[in-house]
């Protein structure tokens, strides 16, 4: 895919350019993302103060004048009237507010869950007494338990504070129907402070996920409070009765806690609960893990107690799990709180694609999920290169092949099937080298036989951070490593999006990141190095 038309964004960027500001090169261009340029810092605020020169103005206003951005999604709500899935992202772009930006949601609708649009920000916040909407969640209402009437849409949405509070707490948000805008109903559940179970200190009282529980005739709340989550249950969406708390201190802080039902590869039912972890083995982590185990209504107790990476990349936080139709869905924020000096230039933020998820068994028995892309992701792209090589890449030394095309543009996809010829063992080392230029290359390095998999980044672009920071430098440029079980086919799709990459291989190992290559870093080669065999069984470039 080399070039895209962007109805939104198109006349922006023909300003942008009139005006002298850097065009926003980077931005995906099949993932979710704000618009790329921001028309309020044009507008009544400033009327009157730009000097001739734009950039050097730009320098003297606050990043979010000109730069929208996104972080945490939220689920995704199916549309049946107008046959669309509607999805929120945490904006720090509210053009229908009379107090300047503020924090808010932006709705983002997809027919497909492919294809995505930004479509406003329905929240008028200048009557709240802290006007920004941080994490949270939303439903329809089908049973008419809160008394709005059947179908009426809720919103539960954390917020810094209260008329009473200054500490975070749950707010209630009410829309007739999907595509309504909401009505601020009130607080409908107040941080309680120190001595309570459930109580942490600053902002840790927040990212509201609920849910209705069918069995019970409920709705149930899952709510971080930083080193854990608890939960809570209402029958009518406004009175809220603590019922458990699991903690997860080790891992903490704990964020954006989802908790859905799952099929076994048995039939029978168990409970995957998914949260963004910002340790992981005692390091500094952006990530999302997970837990499978039971719920009794009440309380949650998980099958092993050392949770799983949904994701081994370095960018992707803040995920939102959502169902229909007895699929599970999820997406997350590709981003990360270790370092936010990025060249954004024109757009800050951007949502991972949206993968299907399952359950099966690990080398070790127990359960874990699987993700796959939507099939659909594939019609994203004009042109294809298929091919069945069944291409030996093996023997001592080091081996490289080619293939066909070498400059793919700017977002594009390889499908390729790795197989090892028996008795013969994996080679020590099979490197896919994509984004390769005279002086830059990003790599996937497979290490069957030491079980890991590692993306390399370090070398992909010429520097992206805007800070002296080493510790902030140290963590962008460390090698992102997951486990990799040794089979003996390894299935893996790479989806490269200008700045983004993101990795399945044979469902199991799924890997995020961000990367900010220049324009002559564009050809790819598939290189084997030490002993052993292996084989290429299938190849296929979608650009």
């Amino acid at each position: 895919m080399t070039a895209i038309w962007r109805p939104g964004s198109a006349l922006l960027d023909a300003v942008a350019a009139s005006q002298g500001r850097t065009f926003a090169r980077y931005l995906p261009l099949a993932h979710p993302a704000p618009t790329p340029y921001h028309t309020r810092a044009y507008a009544s605020q400033h009327a009157g103060k730009f000097p001739a020169d734009v950039a050097a103005f730009e320098k003297t206003q606050p990043q979010r004048w000109v730069k929208p951005w996104f972080n945490d999604p939220s689920c995704l709500v199916w549309d049946e009237k107008n046959q669309i899935y509607r999805g929120f992202s945490i904006s720090q772009s509210n053009p229908d507010s009379q107090g300047g930006d503020q924090q808010t949601w932006m709705e983002i609708i997809t027919p497909d869950l492919v294809t995505f649009i930004n479509n406003r920000s329905p929240f008028y916040l200048d009557n709240l007494p802290y006007p920004a909407l941080w994490g949270g969640s939303f439903l329809i209402d089908q049973h008419n338990a809160a008394g709005y009437g059947a179908g009426a849409v809720l919103y539960y949405i954390s917020v810094p504070g209260s008329d009473t509070s200054s500490l975070q707490c749950v707010s209630l948000w009410i829309a007739p129907a999907l595509g309504l805008a909401p009505v601020y109903h009130g607080i409908v559940l107040e941080n309680p402070g120190v001595g309570a179970i459930v109580y942490a200190p600053g902002m840790d009282f927040r990212d509201p996920r609920v849910s209705w529980d069918d069995a019970r005739s409920r709705f149930v709340m899952k709510l971080t409070i930083g080193r854990g989550i608890a939960f809570y249950s209402s029958t009518d969406g406004l009175n809220w009765s603590f019922l458990s708390l699991i903690d997860l201190s080790d891992w903490q802080q704990i964020e954006t806690p989802d908790l859905v039902p799952m099929e076994a590869p048995d039939g029978s039912e168990k409970w995957l609960l998914a949260f963004s972890i910002k340790q992981w083995n005692g390091q500094a982590a952006s990530s999302v893990a997970y837990l499978i185990g039971d719920w009794d209504g009440t309380t949650f107790k998980p099958d092993f107690t050392t949770p799983k990476r949904l994701n081994w990349g370095s960018d992707y936080y803040a995920q939102a799990i959502s169902q229909h139709e007895g699929n599970t869905y999820c997406w997350g924020w590709m981003g990360n709180w270790n370092y936010m000096e990025l060249p954004q230039q024109g757009f800050g933020g951007n949502h991972s694609l949206i993968t299907r998820l399952s359950l099966a068994q690990d080398v070790d028995g127990s359960l874990g999920l699987r993700m796959q892309f939507m099939p659909d992701q594939l019609n994203c792209y004009a042109e294809f290169t298929d091919a069945i090589l069944s291409l030996p890449l093996s023997s001592s030394g080091t081996s490289q092949w080619q293939p066909p095309v070498q400059n793919m543009g700017v977002s594009w996809r390889l499908d390729l099937q790795l197989y090892r010829d028996a008795p013969d063992p994996w080679p020590d080392a099979i490197s896919i080298n994509f984004c390769v230029g005279p002086k830059n290359r990003t790599t996937l390095t497979l290490n069957p036989q030491a079980g890991t998999v590692t993306l390399l980044r370090a070398q992909s672009g010429g520097g992206p951070l805007d800070t002296a920071d080493t510790k902030k430098w140290a963590i962008w440029n460390a090698d992102q490593v997951a486990t990799l079980p040794n089979r003996a086919r390894y299935f893996i799709s790479i989806i490269v999006d200008v700045s983004t990459i993101e990795i399945i291989i044979n469902d199991e190992v799924y890997i995020s990141s961000l990367f900010f290559p220049p324009e002559d870093a564009f050809s790819s080669d598939v290189t084997v190095s030490g002993n052993g065999t292996a084989r290429l069984l299938y190849f296929k470039q979608s650009y």
